[in-house]
């Protein structure tokens, strides 16, 4: 079908962002987190050996359902636009004001993880012992699957719906797809997506890119997880740990 007019272009791709960011999710969490993907890793692994190779497979597929194929797609379709699709907008908003809504992300997280219900889903390798690799094997996982989750939903369809349809109509989009997207994970964290969502959104529009939401989410990720450790009387850490168990 041809483009008569810009407002038809930018129909155009904000309808193929939010066809790419619903298709892209369902093709990411099906084999990430099914019962035969588990049980895959579990016939040919044991012990740690198991939960962290599954880890970074779910992360590496989300990367690249979330990321690397929405981005090839998108951007063989249409012309790639810098002043459209900004890499850095840091500057757009004082360094301080990230580092404050970090320390709320962090303490926010260390409230939360003392609650039996996180400690049940996190963290989400299931370790008994965490040492120095493990850490870094966990913020690196969330690390290269929130940079494609980030790019999908705080770049890709907010600002291509924000351009075709006005900032509100993105927000609600957006939040509402990032919210929806958490209820296999129970009401709560469906509900405490949408202000979270919010913020995301707002400082990507702020600076006019998703790195800022992309840094945010992953302070997030990455202390839940280790708060979740700390007060698991399951879990600790053990930093003279040299191998991993087996």
């Amino acid at each position: 079908m041809k483009l008569n007019t810009l407002e038809d272009v930018y129909f155009s791709k904000a309808t193929m962002a939010l066809v790419l960011t619903i298709a892209g999710y369902y093709a990411y969490y099906f084999p990430a987190f099914s019962a035969k993907t588990a049980q895959w890793f579990q016939k040919r692994l044991t012990g740690d050996k198991t939960m962290i190779n599954l880890f970074l497979f779910q992360k590496t597929l989300g990367l690249l359902f979330l990321g690397a194929l929405p981005a090839l797609v998108f951007f063989s379709m249409y012309a790639f636009q810098l002043n459209k699709y900004p890499v850095w907008g840091l500057s757009a908003i004082h360094w301080w004001v990230y580092a404050l809504v970090v320390l709320i992300i962090i303490s926010l997280s260390f409230i939360s993880a003392r609650k039996p219900d996180i400690n049940t889903r996190i963290p989400q390798m299931r370790l008994r012992t965490w040492g120095a690799g493990e850490i870094g094997i966990s913020i690196g996982g969330w690390a290269i699957y929130l940079l494609g989750y980030e790019f999908l939903f705080r770049g890709l369809l907010l600002f291509t719906t924000a351009e075709a349809f006005g900032v509100m109509p993105a927000l609600l989009i957006n939040i509402g797809l990032y919210s929806a997207f958490h209820l296999p994970n129970g009401m709560k964290e469906t509900l405490a997506a949408i202000p979270f969502g919010f913020v995301l959104c707002l400082t990507s529009l702020i600076s006019g890119s998703f790195l800022p939401a992309f840094l945010l989410h992953l302070s997030l990720s990455a202390s839940a997880e280790l708060c979740s450790v700390h007060f698991n009387p399951g879990m600790k850490f053990q930093f003279s740990k040299t191998n991993f168990q087996t």
